[in-house]
Order: structure tokens, then C-alpha cells, then sequence
């Protein structure tokens, strides 16, 4: 190895183990910039290093010089290898947090293409993002000597199926479906695959005679091949350019498996095939097996298909008395576990045990399945059927609340006192069992000098193993003759005396002194001992490594590591490492051993005390929420790498908890092995009951030698057993379930080869760990078979018996709270932080204020009843009007009475209200009901905001509009809130839902009928499209408004409907929003909708692959590889959080009550808590805010600061502005000058390519028609293939097309649908419920059939997916259409906000060049076509808007280093746009940043200067020297006398 290489490795104290992969290495030189010391290490080498190794090598390099501003190593490789470099990108990722935010998104999205690296996006926001990345990503790559450019690629569904049609001429077609079909055969004969069957579970073809073979034994080419095979998955293929299509089965026999083909070409066969051809049956197929060129390997063509009824093997639990399993780890133990928590119950059910414990690891996500699943199971149980329990636990570290730095410590000074350093060698690891000591190595120190050695060999009265013969080198040739271990020993304590003591990892030689002691009866051992070990983790707490021989380079200790091992060798450079440690020490001022506790504070105890796996149970609702806060703390306060809790704090909490001893890891099961028999029975004492399970479970720790044979790890087991007895605890066997099945622990096998996010390797990855134990879940015989050998009677103690004991002191306890359906409401603050808003209260002064200011005094009737209804539903209206029968035939009184009163008693508030009702209802039921049957009646006789209790959500929807609106921003409304006058009279939403009106801002007339006293509503479906028209008392043009759309969209007709208020705030305010809600509700309150990442399919893929590498299994089958990643898919990854969801906890009951809470993917740096359950988990209970960031109100800030104009003022019925949609001369351009047929480009909504061509399609001039454009375009299967088809044949014009979900609703309503009936029909329809669940469909079909709907409105709706709500959209256009306003009369601010707020990537050189120039650069890019990359791409889009700008007259000027702001497009004039400094290629928002503050300061004298003090690369200097920028400026500060 290179020496300086070597130098280098020592410095930043790399793994030895490691060095092998530098023996290639030689270093050329390092470079170090005196400006600003930052290093480049430049290394010649002939390989790449593998990525574990790299990323040590970047974790460290600091180390060489901390005052470095940076520190990089740039290699010349001379074999590259593609492949190594995608695998470094994993790592890399961690570092692009800043610029890619949400990590896990983009963990697949770098690929290898044609050789070359790819970074793949799936749409817009990745392709910003890892553009954003990009400049890292080269860096980084260019370092490794990788030169190429990485390209970033868009991939949508429509690229990958052009992508197999492309290679549909590589595919084999069988011999026997190519014959032409002749053109003068009739269509009934086309049926040309289904042979007469001979076997009447034929699929395909005849029947089949011949026996099957294994699909493993499948190698080449063959003609005639049979298997029986399991379907697990299809695909479809049909291809739109020929007629045949392709049905791919993917087949196992669980001893391989392989893709099946089925080609046809007749429609109806290829419909019957893919009903009849399903995953999950078996099937006996007949084909021949080809190597496929488009699956480039070996698939299997089927003939002839004949389903099979084949009885899968599956495992029984006969004992006639069940035990029950308490340790099981599901997929939610981050990980480890495979199997799902709702079948890992019926599995349970299906052994015939009447409970089952889930217990994974740090967490508690799979409760809320579970709880759900087998609630529903409970509640359809037949009389007299036990209830299955459920038992709800977690598997936690538990740490001590102490350090053992130092046992008995004295009060000397420590650097005054000699010292024994001693180490001993053994023949294995347990103390406490058959193992002893061979070698006592020690050494006398004092004030850092060796003065007396000591080293004796000792025979052990048996063979070594060979693993302790390969460690230490000590053969049993070395130990004949040698004296016995309690000689030795006797001697050895004599030779101390009472000297303090140490050693590294003391732990271990003192259980062996000590138990020298217990067995030879010398005593008691009292002497101090310290532990080096401990010692360095808290004195060097930055370090990873506290290894000896990692401490004996840190502290420069000679060293000779082959002679490491050996006790003498190994205690003398222990004792120059302590010498060196007390110095240390010293210079801290801790001079005593006592004074050694100080070196950990109690709030990082526990980082650095001893740690064990315990299991808790849970025994009631007081343990659930228990459990809830430990689980919160081990995620959050005592979070330390991997999630954590202390000792102190279970034993706090325990109320209500069982505290079990855990698996292999457990406090007890370790301590057995070296500890006696008293002292084990002190460590039981903390426990509720205590583990064991089947040796199986244990195999790994002989493997790695913890346990030289099964004899000694079952010694083990049965003290465990005995000593708990003796203790008075109870002793349980459990299977440590990890996996359903035998077989599935290949899954797990796969999993644990995986690293786990943030938290290193699993336990079982080790390297002396050849085969991981078997995990799976085992039946009462398989357990009572595993412990036969503790005697029949005590193996079903442990089995059987004393694990129903534990289950029945557990209670079925309620996870998720039953609200029915209503969260619970919290309590909204005032503006005094301390005080509570009466919220139905200040809802209806809030609405009636706005209402009277808007519609006048007294309000006109149809509003006083949409208020009404909107607030308590339509009973208080029908209590009155019935209440005054008496004059109805008068009509004008009539409604002049019942009005007023409704205005009079909705006034008087919710008490009044509840009260009518109250009394309303007992006298109209007929049944005499008690007080709370009266209670529950009264509440559902009530309905609307207030009467269903969600006026708190409403308030606290105008609380934060208000607080943005205050700074300055506007908020958009989403979903079907806008459905909701109320909100509009709250400021909640500016969409109006009232149907087409006039009213005068002067003396609030409002008109809603025309002239002959027909509807406005019934001609106009939005007031923006009404003709103009002036107040006839006021002479003043009238204000139009209303969107026509019932309240029942929002929230039903009983309040049965939880309203989902979802806004839209600027992205730039989206912060502010989120902080202010820890105003509203204090910070233990709020927290950000968590969620849970899991292994994700192509995820699984690559980890099946990863693993077949790894263990050198070679080529796997592709098919079999998707086989396996089934099993590990759905695998907890990590957490993270909702990007706008807030969940709300009222004040009046805990976060504990509900869930526990955790930081997002264990980042204890994260400004936010989350959720620990899915948010989903728990919606239902309690309410989720979703304040969602945008870029539409950011547009609209942006326009306002520049423009000085007030936004709401744009006329939104504005003739010009609507005329872009179908013309380009508002614009004062042709569409030939700007490339495009619209006007509509960079407006939101309306601007993208898709929209663009609807819009042109549709043509529309109205606000409605822009409304329905909206809805189209955001649905799913609403417009392709639905209304374009409707309207392309004539069938119905575009405004009759279903354009939002409201359309439904209201057209079934007008045609006579009962509004029940029609709102039902509406949800589903917007659900895509018509092809899922068919039954019901019919139910509807015929409804609306009754109803004469038309067949083309049920076939649309039959067709639908997805649908937008009429609000929603109706909020998305009034926002478009501002900004469209001043495109048209304001154009230099919407261009200069759309640059700042939506564009993402700008060629900025071309546009300062004018029009010419980027209409040259624009066709070039897209002459390129697919070529083009994902850059250039995003530069296509925003050179069409400068295309079109430039041809209005407007001019991009040049960066102007005193005019241009960092990160905003700033409008000079009416005509000229300033770009700001990031709009430079490859100039970043902090250098942007840098240049505008250091202006600020003081002009810039020179080139120089601006590169000094803005910290500008010297590539970007030459950059803005090629632009002209920097023109005039002289090169350095010095001045010249010449």
C-alpha cells in the first residue's frame, strides 16, 4: 500500500478492515487553496471502492484538518464501473436533503441507460427538485472521475408504453395464432383458440395427459414443456397498432418461476381470458419455452391452460389445548418483520387461539389495523363465541440510567494510584456456564510506566473450540502441562492485592473474576474497577469506534494489531491508553474516581448506558396510554440514534403495562450467561414475566460464538427457566415471530441484507452470521416440541399455560377512539392566548355581519334559509314554519313572520336552538324516550355547521385566512368549502355558492330573478357571466356574483359529511400559516400528519436483486425475483409527514389519548412532531388542517408588491380577459408570432399543453365554461375518452357535459331525482365506485333510468374515476383569471411574477437576446424531440412565455449587478423586465443572496471584490464576464499609478 495513502487511512482512523481496498491506491498530490483552506486530495486508483467504504471515507475526512472550509478527494479511476457508480447515489442522497426535501421520493430516481447515468423524474416538481440537485450530483460524480453529463429525464406512462411498442417486433408470436385471418370467414368463426376441450377446466386449448416438471429444472428451449404452476401476477398488453394483445402470467411453483404468455387477437377470447386467467389460481400448462426478446430471457408460450384445484400445504395447529404467541413483529417493525399485521391475526384464528400480541419494534403503526380488524370480527361473532383478543405491545431498548465507567470507586486521585490492567482470554463468552478462562495477561501501571507484568496459561480441562484457537492463537499444544484455572487464579489475587483495577469491556473479564471467586470460594471480589471501554465513549463521545485498537490509535499508542488477542499484549497497550485517558481527565479537572459521573449529564445518560430489549403489553386503557408515552419519549426526548427509553421512565409509566424480558438481546438472557444465580434472580425482579424461546431462535449466537454448542445455549435456557421460577415471575416460551411461515423467512432474509434508513445494519447482517434463525410462527405442538427438553410438564408450563395466563391478564382494550366518524372538536383561543372563543357565537356574528353588509337588513328570504340550513339544518326552519300554519294561505305575512322569527331565533344562539329542537322532538316521537335517547335523537335531528359541532373547524379556517390575509397574502380555497355560504361569509373562500345574482355594494339590493321573475340561476350557471346591469336606486353598476352549488356537496344533507376545509396559502406564507397554529392551540397540540414509508414494489425488486448478489445465487429468473419482492413489499422503510396536513389535539385531552408522536424518519432535528400512527389511522378522532403551499397566491403577492394595484379589485366579468381563451388579439400578437393558439400560455389552469388543447377544443367564453374547462381537466377519465367523445360525436354540446362532481348532483336534481338519491349517486360517481362495485352501480342505473336520465349522462358517469368539486375548480379559475387580467392589461408584472413564481428552468442569455434569438433557440430545442433533455425541456416552456412577452413589446434587460434582486424578476418600466442573479446557469439562491447583501454594504470596487465578498466561484465570474455584467470593472482592487 501506498505509504502516504496509508498515512492518510491512520489519520482519519479508517477500519482496517477497509485497507484492502487502497492497496491499488496512490496519492499524487493535495492541494490546499491558502485563501480559503479547503483541500483537494487527488488519488490515482485502479477501482472504484465499494459504496459502504466511500462513505466512510467521506463521513471522516474531516478529521484530517477541522479547521478546513473543505476537504474532497478526487480520484482517477482506471476501471470504471457503472454499475458501482449507481450504487454510490444512495448515499450521495443524504446530502441533498436542502434541495430535494423529501428524500424518499427520489431514493430510485438515478438509472443506468445505454451505459450512461440518468436521473428520472416523474413529473414536474421531481424535475425541479433534482435540478436543483444537479450542480451536487456532477460534482460529486466528476470527482469520482465520472465525466459524463447526467441528464435528467421525464418519464411518464405514455413514454414506457412507446417504449414497448417499440420493441413489439422482438417479440415471438406462437406458430399456431399467426395464420391470417382470411377476409371472407364470417365473424362468428374468428373464435379460433378455444379448441373443443377434453377436460372441462379447460382455459386454453385441449386437455393435458402428460405429468408436470418443476419449473427450476426450465434451462433452454423446448418445444413441449407441462408445469402446475401458482399465478401471482399479470400484466396486459394490447397494442395499438396491430390487433393482438398479450397476456403475461407470472407462474410459480415455489421452486422457480417464469413468465407465461398467452397471445391472442380476438377481442371477446382476449375478454374472457383476462376474467378467467387470475392470480391466485393454479393452473396446468402445456407450451414451449423460448428466449423472448423483449423479456430478454427464458419465458414459457402456454398452448393449452387447464385450471386445477390444487390444496395448497398449509399448517394446522392440532393441540387440543392452544398456547397463545405474545411476541410477534410484524412489517411495521422498521425493517425486520414480513409479515402483515391483519394476517398475522387470522393466521392466529386460523391456529384456533383465541388472542395473539403484536409487539414490534420502537413502534406501535400496526395497531390501528389490527384494532380494526378484529373489532369487526368481535362484532359479528354468532352468541356465546369468545372474543378474539387482541394484545397490544412493543419491543423497546431500554437503557440504564447509569454508566459503568467505574464500579466501588475510591476517593484518591487517580493519576497518584498503580493500577492492574488486566485482560483475560476464554473459551467462549459465558461465565455464568461451561466456559473458562486460559490466559491472565496484566500489567502494573504507575504515573505511565509499565513496572510489573504478569502472564499465565491455563489448561481448561477440554479442547478449545476453534473459533477461540483462531481469535487468540493459543492451541491446546500451548495449554498441556498448564496448571488449572482456580490455581491461576488464586495466584493472579494474590499478585493485585488491592490495587484498583481495569479493563477494556470490563464487563466481561470481571463476570469471569467474579465468577472464579463464587466457584473457588475466595470471597468476595471488592476491588474498583474501571472500564476503558465506557470510559471512551464518554470522554470521545464524537467517535464512532471505541475498539481497542481503534483507541490505540487514537491516542497514539504503538501497536502491533497480529498481536492482538492475546491477553499480556493486549492489557499492556489497554494500560497506555489509560494512562493517557487520566491526563485527559486531568486537564478537565476530574482528578477522582467518583468525579467520573460527571462526565455524562442526566440528560444524555441515556446515550452511553448499558442497553436491553424489552417487550411491553399492554393490560389496559391506563397501560394504552402509557405505552402512548413511551413509545413518544423513545421517539423523540430519547432518541439517540436509533429510538431509545430509559429504565426509570418505564418503571414511571408501568401502570397498567406488563414489562416482559425480550428476546436474545434481553438483560436477562444476557446476564444468565455470566451471572449467578442470586444475581440473575436481583435482574428478574424488574420484570413482569420473562422470555425464552426454541433454541432455533438462538442458532445465530452460535454462529457467532456467544454459545460454543447446543448443550451449552440449552443450559442457558433452563436457568433462565429456573432462576425466574425461583424469583416468584412468570416464565413464558414465545416464538420471537418475525415471519408467517417457514418458508417466508426468505423474505426476512432478503430485508435484513438491506440497511435500514439512518440506523446502519441489521443485527442478524453480521459477517459471522451465515444463516439467520427461523422466526416464523409456530403451532402449540411445534412449541411444545422445542422445549421437550426441559420434560413434557414444564415445556407446557411455559407453552401453554403460563402464556394464557399473561393474555388473560390483559383486557380488549380500545385502540382508535369511536367518534362516529366526528372528530373531536378543539377549543379555539382568543386573541389573549389564554380565553376561549364561544365558537357558535362569534360563526354567526361572523356570518350575519358579512351578510348584512353584503345583502342588506332585513336579509333577503332565500339567504335567511340558506343560513339557516348551512348552520342547523332544515329543522329550525320546518319547527317554524309549522309553528305558523295558521296564516300561511298569507302568503307575503307568512313570509315576512317565519322569516324574521328564524333570523330571531338562530340569533339567540346554539342553546336556544338545541332547545327548540329538544322540545320539538319529544313532542313528535312517538316513543316515550329517555334522556339520553333524547340526547341522541336531538343530535341527529341537527344538522349544518353548528349543529353538527364543526363550527371550531370553520373557525379556526377564518382564524388562518385572517392571520394570512393580515401579511399581506391571499388564500385559495380547495375542495368543496366553497359549497359553503357560511364560509363565504367567514372569508373562509371567495367562491360564492349561491346561484347567479346582482347586488349593490350602495344599498345592498340584491336581484336573482330577470325581468319575467325567471331564475338568473336557471340561464346563467356563474353571476361572473351575467350582462352588465345598474342598481335602480343607486344609478351604480351592480356587483354579480354566485356559482350556483348546494351546501349538500360540503357536508351532506344531515351533516353526515366531515367537513374537509383545505386552503391553499402562498408557498412563501406556508410556514407562517403552519407556525401560527401552535398560537391558536399551544405547541403539545399540534402536530404535522405523520406517515409511514414502505418498501415499495421496484423498492423489493432491486433488494431481491441486491440480496441474489450478494450471496452469489447468480441470475435469478426475473419472475421469481418479483415473486420474492411481493414478500417485501410493504416493509416499514422509515416516517415522514404530510406536506400540509396539521393534526389537531383539543387541549381538553392528550396526544396519548389518541397516538404517540415521533420526529419524521427519527430526524430529532426536525422543527415538527409527528403523528406516530398514519394520520388516516386516526382522522376519524381527531382533526387534520390542511395548509397547503401554492404558487397561485405567491404569483399574486408578487404582482401586487410590484404593480401597487389591489388584486381584488380585477373585474372578473372583464371581456378582454375572457377573450384569450379563444384568440390571441387582446394580446396584440398572432398566434403564429407566439407558437401557439391561445392566449392562454403561463396562465394556471388553463396554460400547460393538455389545457391548451382542451381549451382550444372546447372554446369557451364563459366563466362557467372556464369553470367546467378546470373540472375536466383535473378528473380522471372526465374529459379523454368521456366528454371529448360526447362532444366530438354531436352527442351533447360542451356545456351539458359532466365537467365537476357538482354537475351530477344538480342535473339529477333538476330532472327530478330525490336530493338524497342524487347526492348519494353523486359520491359514488366521484369515487370511481361504478366499476368497483357493480352491484350497487345497477342500483343507480336504475334510479336515474326511472328519472328518464338520458343513457349518454349514465354511460359518463359509468366511466368516471375521479372528479373534481365545482368549488374547487371555481377557486382555482377566479385565481387564473386575475392573473390572466393583468397578462392582458398589466403584462410586465405577470411576466415578471410568473419568472420568479413558476417558471423552473430559463435560458436567460437568449431571452436578454430578443425575440429572434429565442425563437432560434426554442425551434432547436424542440427540433430535437425526445433527444431534448429534461433541462432544455423545462427551458422550452419558459422561452415560449419570453417568446411571447418579447412579441408584446416587453424586453428582458441584462443582470444588472446594482438593478437585479437575488431570486426575484423585477419590472423596471412598463416594458422592461430586470432578471434576477439566480436566473445566471448555475448561480444558486445563496450566492444570489451573497451578491445583493454585500451591495447593500457598500459598491463593489473591483472583479476582485465581488468574488471575495459575495463568495462567487470563479466559473460564475466567467460566466457574468461573458454576459457583460461585470463590463467596466477593473479585474483586482490594486490601484495603478499608469
Amino acid at each position: 500500500m501506498d505509504n502516504n495513502i496509508k498515512i492518510l487511512l491512520n489519520k482519519i482512523n479508517i477500519d482496517e478492515a477497509s485497507y484492502q481496498y487502497f492497496n491499488d491506491a496512490i496519492m499524487k498530490k493535495i492541494k490546499v487553496n491558502s485563501k480559503n483552506n479547503s483541500w483537494n486530495i487527488l488519488i490515482d486508483k485502479d477501482n472504484l471502492l465499494p459504496v459502504e467504504v466511500l462513505e466512510e471515507l467521506e463521513s471522516k475526512k474531516m478529521l484530517l484538518d477541522e479547521t478546513a472550509s473543505k476537504i474532497e478527494f478526487v480520484f482517477n479511476i482506471k476501471n470504471q464501473d457503472i454499475n458501482t457508480y449507481l450504487s454510490y447515489y444512495k448515499f450521495l442522497l443524504k446530502n441533498l436533503k436542502e434541495e430535494l426535501k423529501v428524500l424518499e421520493i427520489y431514493e430510485d430516481s438515478m438509472k443506468v441507460e445505454d451505459g450512461f447515468l440518468i436521473l428520472v423524474a416523474t413529473n414536474e416538481v421531481e424535475k425541479s427538485r433534482l435540478e436543483k440537485a444537479l450542480p451536487k450530483i456532477t460534482n460529486f460524480y466528476k470527482r469520482l472521475n465520472y465525466n459524463f453529463n447526467i441528464d435528467i429525464v421525464m418519464r411518464h406512462e405514455e413514454n414506457i408504453l412507446e417504449e414497448i411498442q417499440k420493441d413489439l417486433n422482438n417479440i415471438e408470436m406462437p406458430k399456431h395464432e399467426s395464420t391470417p385471418k382470411k377476409e371472407e370467414q364470417p365473424p362468428q368463426e374468428k373464435k379460433q383458440y378455444r379448441r373443443e376441450a377434453k377436460d372441462p377446466n379447460s382455459v386454453i386449448g385441449r386437455g393435458i395427459k402428460e405429468d408436470p416438471i418443476k419449473i427450476k429444472t426450465l434451462i433452454g428451449e423446448d418445444n413441449n414443456v407441462v408445469v402446475e404452476a401458482k399465478v401471482f401476477g399479470t400484466d396486459y398488453f394490447e397494442s395499438s397498432k396491430t390487433d393482438f394483445k398479450i397476456i403475461t402470467l407470472k407462474i410459480t411453483d415455489f421452486s422457480d418461476s417464469i413468465y407465461c404468455k398467452v397471445f391472442v387477437r380476438d377481442d371477446e377470447e382476449y375478454k374472457r381470458l383476462c376474467k378467467e386467467l387470475k392470480s391466485g389460481n393454479w393452473y396446468k400448462i402445456r407450451g414451449y419455452t423460448k428466449n423472448d426478446q423483449f423479456a430478454k430471457e427464458l419465458v414459457l408460450n402456454a398452448r393449452d391452460i387447464i385450471k386445477i384445484d390444487k390444496k395448497e400445504e398449509t399448517v394446522k395447529d392440532t393441540a387440543e389445548e392452544k398456547r397463545v404467541e405474545l411476541h410477534c413483529h410484524t412489517k411495521m417493525s422498521q425493517m425486520d418483520g414480513v409479515i402483515d399485521e391483519v394476517d398475522l391475526v387470522k393466521q392466529a384464528m386460523k391456529f384456533g387461539m383465541n388472542a395473539v400480541a403484536i409487539t414490534d419494534h420502537n413502534g406501535v403503526q400496526g395497531f390501528p389495523h389490527v384494532f380494526n380488524f378484529v373489532t369487526d370480527h368481535n362484532k359479528h361473532l354468532q352468541e356465546g363465541e369468545e372474543p378474539f383478543k387482541a394484545i397490544y405491545g412493543c419491543e423497546l431498548l431500554m437503557i440504564d440510567d447509569n454508566v459503568d465507567i467505574v464500579t466501588r470507586p475510591n476517593s484518591d486521585i487517580m493519576l497518584d494510584q498503580t493500577y492492574v490492567v488486566f485482560d483475560f482470554e476464554t473459551t467462549g463468552f459465558n461465565a455464568g456456564g461451561f466456559d473458562s478462562i486460559i490466559e491472565i495477561g496484566a500489567v502494573k501501571i504507575k504515573d505511565g510506566m509499565i513496572i510489573e507484568k504478569y502472564d499465565e496459561l491455563i489448561n481448561p480441562g477440554r479442547p478449545l473450540p476453534q473459533k477461540i484457537i483462531d481469535v487468540t492463537n493459543i492451541t491446546d499444544a500451548m495449554l498441556e502441562g498448564k496448571d488449572n484455572e482456580e490455581n491461576a487464579v488464586r495466584r493472579f489475587i494474590e499478585w493485585f492485592g488491592d490495587c484498583p483495577m481495569v479493563a477494556h469491556n470490563a464487563k466481561f473479564d470481571v463476570s469471569f473474576l467474579e465468577m472464579a471467586y463464587k466457584k473457588y470460594n475466595f470471597g468476595t471480589f471488592k476491588n474498583p474497577v474501571i472500564d476503558t471501554l465506557e470510559l471512551s465513549r464518554t470522554l470521545d463521545n464524537t467517535y464512532a469506534r471505541h475498539s481497542l485498537s481503534a483507541l490505540v490509535k487514537r491516542y497514539d499508542v504503538p501497536w502491533d494489531e497480529n498481536a492482538h488477542h492475546r491477553g499480556d499484549y493486549d492489557a499492556e497497550g489497554t494500560a497506555l491508553v489509560f494512562y493517557k485517558m487520566l491526563k485527559k481527565l486531568s486537564n478537565r479537572n476530574i482528578d477522582k474516581m467518583s468525579d467520573l459521573e460527571k462526565l455524562v449529564s442526566k440528560e444524555d445518560i441515556h446515550k452511553y448506558g448499558s442497553s436491553h430489549h424489552i417487550n411491553i403489553l399492554v393490560k389496559n386503557k391506563t397501560g394504552l396510554k402509557n405505552l402512548f408515552k413511551i413509545v413518544s419519549l423513545a421517539n423523540t426526548t430519547y432518541l439517540y440514534k436509533t429510538p431509545r427509553i430509559l429504565r426509570s421512565v418505564v418503571e414511571s409509566l408501568r401502570e397498567g403495562l406488563l414489562i416482559g424480558s425480550g428476546c436474545y438481546e434481553s438483560e436477562v438472557f444476557r446476564m444468565a450467561k455470566s451471572k449467578s444465580d442470586d444475581e440473575l434472580s436481583n435482574i428478574i425482579r424488574f420484570y413482569d414475566y420473562v422470555e425464552v424461546q426454541p433454541m432455533e431462535c438462538y442458532d445465530h449466537l452460535i454462529q457467532t460464538g456467544d454459545f460454543s454448542t447446543k448443550v451449552e445455549l440449552a443450559a442457558n435456557i433452563e436457568k433462565v427457566v429456573r432462576v425466574t421460577e425461583e424469583a416468584g415471575k412468570i416464565i413464558i416460551a414465545t416464538g420471537d415471530v418475525h415471519h408467517l411461515r417457514r418458508d417466508d423467512k426468505i423474505y426476512r432474509e432478503i430485508i435484513v441484507n438491506q440497511k435500514v434508513p439512518g440506523g446502519g445494519r441489521h443485527p442478524l447482517a453480521r459477517n459471522g452470521i451465515k444463516e439467520i434463525p427461523y422466526n416464523h410462527f409456530r403451532t402449540t405442538n411445534e412449541m411444545l416440541e422445542d422445549f421437550k427438553f426441559l420434560g413434557e410438564d414444564k415445556a407446557y408450563e411455559i407453552v401453554v399455560k403460563n402464556t394464557k395466563k399473561i393474555a388473560d391478564m390483559c383486557d380488549i382494550v380500545e385502540v382508535i377512539i369511536d367518534t362516529g366518524g366526528i372528530p373531536f372538536s378543539p377549543r379555539v383561543k382568543s386573541d389573549d392566548g389564554k380565553s376561549y372563543l364561544d365558537c357558535p357565537v362569534v360563526v354567526t356574528d361572523l356570518v350575519y355581519t358579512k351578510a348584512k353588509d353584503w345583502y342588506g337588513e332585513p336579509l333577503p328570504y332565500m339567504i335567511e334559509e340558506r343560513i339557516a340550513t348551512e348552520l342547523y339544518g332544515d329543522i329550525v326552519f320546518k319547527i317554524i314554519k309549522e309553528r305558523h300554519e295558521d296564516i300561511a294561505s298569507k302568503e307575503e305575512e307568512y313570509n315576512r313572520v317565519i322569516h324574521k322569527e328564524l333570523h330571531d331565533e338562530i340569533l339567540k344562539g346554539s342553546e336556544n336552538i338545541k332547545s327548540i329542537v329538544t322540545e320539538y322532538v319529544k313532542n313528535n316521537d312517538e316513543e316515550n324516550l329517555d334522556e339520553k335517547a333524547l340526547e341522541k335523537k336531538v343530535k341527529k335531528t341537527l344538522g349544518g355547521v353548528i349543529g353538527g359541532g364543526f363550527d371550531p373547524i370553520y373557525l379556526i379556517a377564518q382564524r388562518l385566512v385572517k392571520h394570512s390575509n393580515d401579511e399581506g397574502y391571499l388564500v385559495g380555497s380547495r375542495g368543496s368549502v366553497g359549497s359553503s355560504f357560511v364560509a363565504t361569509m367567514m372569508g373562509i373562500t371567495e367562491v360564492n355558492p349561491l346561484a347567479a345574482h346582482y347586488r349593490c355594494e350602495k344599498c345592498k339590493l340584491s336581484i336573482f330573478d330577470d325581468e319575467n321573475g325567471n331564475a338568473l340561476g336557471a340561464t346563467y350557471s356563474s353571476g361572473f357571466d351575467l350582462p352588465d346591469k345598474e342598481c335602480p336606486n343607486c344609478h351604480i353598476p351592480m356587483l354579480k356574483d354566485g356559482q350556483d352549488m348546494p351546501f349538500a356537496t360540503f357536508l351532506g344533507f344531515n351533516a353526515d359529511k366531515v367537513p374537509d376545509i383545505d386552503l391553499n396559502f402562498s408557498d412563501l406564507n406556508q410556514a407562517s400559516a403552519h407556525a401560527y397554529t401552535k398560537v391558536l392551540f399551544g405547541e403539545d397540540n399540534v402536530y404535522r400528519a405523520g406517515t409511514i414509508g414502505t418498501v415499495a414494489d421496484k423498492t423489493a425488486f432491486g433488494f431481491v436483486k441486491g440480496y441474489c448478489e450478494d450471496k452469489g445465487l447468480g441470475d435469478m429468473r426475473t419472475a421469481e425475483v418479483e415473486r420474492l419482492a411481493i414478500g417485501c413489499t410493504g416493509v416499514k422503510r422509515t416516517t415522514g409527514q404530510h406536506p400540509g396536513g396539521i393534526v389537531v389535539v383539543p387541549d381538553y385531552m392528550e396526544v396519548s389519548d389518541f397516538t404517540p408522536f415521533q420526529f419524521p424518519a427519527e430526524d430529532p432535528t426536525a422543527e415538527w412532531r409527528t403523528t406516530h400512527f398514519d394520520y388516516h389511522s386516526i382522522d376519524q378522532c381527531l382533526l387534520k388542517l390542511d395548509i397547503l403551499g401554492h404558487s397561485d397566491p405567491t404569483q399574486l403577492r408578487l404582482i401586487q408588491l410590484q404593480s401597487g394595484t389591489d388584486i381584488l379589485k380585477v373585474p372578473l366579468d372583464d371581456k378582454e380577459t375572457m377573450s384569450i381563451f379563444t384568440s390571441t388579439e387582446a394580446l396584440g400578437v398572432t398566434k403564429e408570432q407566439i407558437m401557439c393558439n391561445t392566449g392562454t400560455l403561463g396562465i394556471p389552469e388553463f396554460g400547460t399543453p393538455f389545457t391548451i388543447k382542451l381549451v382550444e377544443d372546447t372554446k369557451p367564453t364563459s366563466f362557467a365554461e372556464l369553470i367546467k374547462i378546470s373540472g375536466l381537466s383535473h378528473g380522471t377519465d372526465v374529459w379523454l375518452g368521456n366528454a371529448q367523445e360526447l362532444i366530438a360525436n354531436n352527442i351533447v354540446p360542451f356545456k351539458d357535459t359532466i365537467g365537476c362532481r357538482d354537475d351530477i348532483m344538480v342535473y339529477l336534481m333538476y330532472n327530478g331525482v330525490k336530493p338524497i338519491k342524487a347526492f348519494k349517486i353523486m359520491e359514488f360517481v366521484r369515487k370511481g365506485k361504478a366499476s368497483k362495485d357493480p352491484e350497487t352501480w345497477k342500483e343507480h342505473v336504475k334510479t336515474m333510468q326511472e328519472a328518464n336520465i338520458p343513457d349518454w349522462f349514465i354511460g359518463s358517469c359509468q366511466k368516471i374515476k375521479y372528479m373534481f368539486p365545482k368549488a374547487h375548480a371555481a377557486a382555482y379559475v377566479i385565481s387564473a383569471f386575475r392573473i390572466a387580467w393583468y397578462k392582458v392589461h398589466m403584462p410586465v408584472y405577470f411576466y415578471s411574477s410568473w419568472y420568479t413564481s413558476k417558471a423552473t428552468d430559463v435560458d436567460v442569455e437568449n431571452m436578454i437576446k430578443g425575440y429572434n434569438s429565442i425563437k432560434a433557440r426554442l425551434e432547436d430545442i424542440q427540433a430535437k424531440g425526445y433527444e431534448a433533455t429534461n433541462k432544455e425541456n423545462g427551458q422550452a416552456e419558459s422561452l415560449k412565455v419570453a417568446l411571447e412577452a418579447t412579441a408584446r413589446g416587453i424586453k428582458f434587460l441584462n443582470v444588472d449587478l446594482y438593478e437585479s434582486e437575488a431570486t426575484v424578476w423585477k419590472a423596471k418600466n412598463e416594458t422592461e423586465i430586470y432578471p434576477p442573479f439566480n436566473a445566471i446557469d448555475g448561480l444558486g439562491d445563496t450566492v444570489a443572496k451573497n451578491i445583493v447583501a454585500e451591495r447593500e454594504k457598500g459598491k463593489f470596487i473591483s472583479i476582485e471584490d465581488v468574488q471575495k465578498r459575495a463568495k462567487v466561484s470563479q466559473t460564475l465570474i466567467d460566466k457574468m464576464k461573458d454576459m457583460g455584467i461585470l463590463e467596466g470593472m477593473p479585474d483586482s482592487n490594486q490601484l495603478s499609478l499608469f
